[in-house]
């Protein structure tokens, strides 16, 4: 895969790297679009010190970003479908849905803890839960077929890990963190799962601007990608 990407951004490169050697990697999305920075991690690789510093760090949400058919297979709705579903019980949520962001429908699923957390939301706790579901999201791969009834035995909702479903076709639909993320693990030949995390700013109480996010970069030696480096890729290995 990388010799490639020899005419590649070296960023790219050297996030695919730390990807696969359990190490963070920054991808700011779009000026126009969220322009936030995320703290990305591989799902199958957290560590509870990884947990640490996306809740130090970065500060924002800690997710788990799964590619779609992988969601499908252990039969994961997005929230709005539930949300719409729910509706007809609870009229005043159709309000509620029909206010999405102005960047698309959200990737937003169920939130889970694994059976064997105690609250769920310590850093051990979230560890065990995301790389059980990566080891899940591993044997949905493989085409296992039950793997929807042991997510359901493995599992218990609502919890403290949300989860998010990236688009079917990944970037060629939607280019938010979720798929930015989903497709560089999958560049990376690891599970397509990962765990992504918005970097929040102390001082301005927003998010985080860039150039601060770059500046981390440079300071712990990670990879900064910006989301038109990944769609470059993807859109030019679809032409060769």
């Amino acid at each position: 895969m990388l010799s490639k990407m020899k005419n590649q951004s070296s960023n790219l490169m050297d996030a695919i790297l730390n990807l696969r050697q359990g190490r963070f990697v920054l991808i700011h999305d779009f000026s126009d679009r969220e322009n936030e920075t995320d703290m990305v991690i591989a799902a199958q690789h957290v560590t509870p010190e990884h947990i640490k510093i996306m809740r130090k760090d970065a500060g924002g949400l800690i997710c788990v970003a799964i590619r779609y058919d992988i969601a499908n297979k252990l039969g994961l709705p997005y929230m709005l479908d539930i949300l719409d579903f729910a509706s007809k019980n609870y009229p005043n949520l159709s309000d509620l849905i029909k206010s999405q962001a102005s960047y698309g429908k959200s990737a937003f699923s169920i939130s889970v803890n694994h059976k064997d957390t105690f609250t769920g939301i310590t850093d051990t706790d979230r560890t065990l839960t995301i790389r059980e579901i990566a080891k899940l999201c591993d044997l949905a791969l493989k085409n296992f077929d039950d793997v929807h009834y042991r997510f359901a035995s493995i599992f218990r909702a609502p919890g403290h890990v949300q989860l998010l479903i990236a688009s079917d076709g990944l970037i060629s639909k939607r280019v938010g963190h979720t798929e930015l993320s989903v497709y560089l693990a999958q560049l990376a030949g690891l599970i397509p799962v990962t765990v992504i995390c918005e970097m929040l700013d102390d001082e301005t109480h927003r998010s985080l601007p860039s150039i601060s996010a770059k500046n981390y970069a440079e300071m712990h030696n990670i990879p900064f990608v910006e989301g038109y480096e990944i769609v470059k890729y993807y859109k030019d290995r679809r032409e060769v």
